[in-house]
């Protein structure tokens, strides 16, 4: 019976740290070497800053961001970190909470700090600023 106990606190043991490894936070260092000098695709939720649909992100290299809403509205703003977070003061949307990043495998997740809530899923990535967002 202890050896049946044992087996199954190992395997369950296992499971956590196989779940553990696929789904983790990325790092300030791992978000931006993903994304500055960058263009990032979105595929955004309701909690979004621009709301529900597809948008264009660029993180340039000099600290600021470009953001073409789905509706082609384009917000303006400067990116930095806190801790493991990445956090846009838009000029058009103040007081925007800092976003984390969920990578699962390939799939890559954006997080509201503040709510929890995922604000959209990357879709793209592309170097550069390949739709000339101004």
């Amino acid at each position: 019976m202890r050896a049946i106990k044992l087996a199954m606190m190992s395997a369950t043991s296992s499971v956590f740290l196989i779940t553990s490894a696929l789904a983790a936070d990325l790092t300030a260092a791992q978000i931006k070497e993903l994304l500055v000098g960058k263009s990032v695709y979105l595929e955004n939720t309701a909690t979004s800053t621009a709301g529900v649909g597809q948008g264009v992100l660029y993180y340039a290299t000099d600290g600021t961001a470009l953001y073409k809403t789905g509706s082609g509205k384009i917000l303006h703003g400067k990116w930095s970190f806190k801790e493991n977070t990445l956090c846009i003061d838009w000029k058009e949307a103040p007081n925007n909470a800092c976003s984390r990043y969920d990578k699962q495998g390939d799939a890559i997740t954006v997080f509201n700090v503040a709510t929890g809530q995922a604000r959209g899923k990357v879709t793209k990535i592309a170097d550069g600023n390949p739709e000339k967002i101004q």
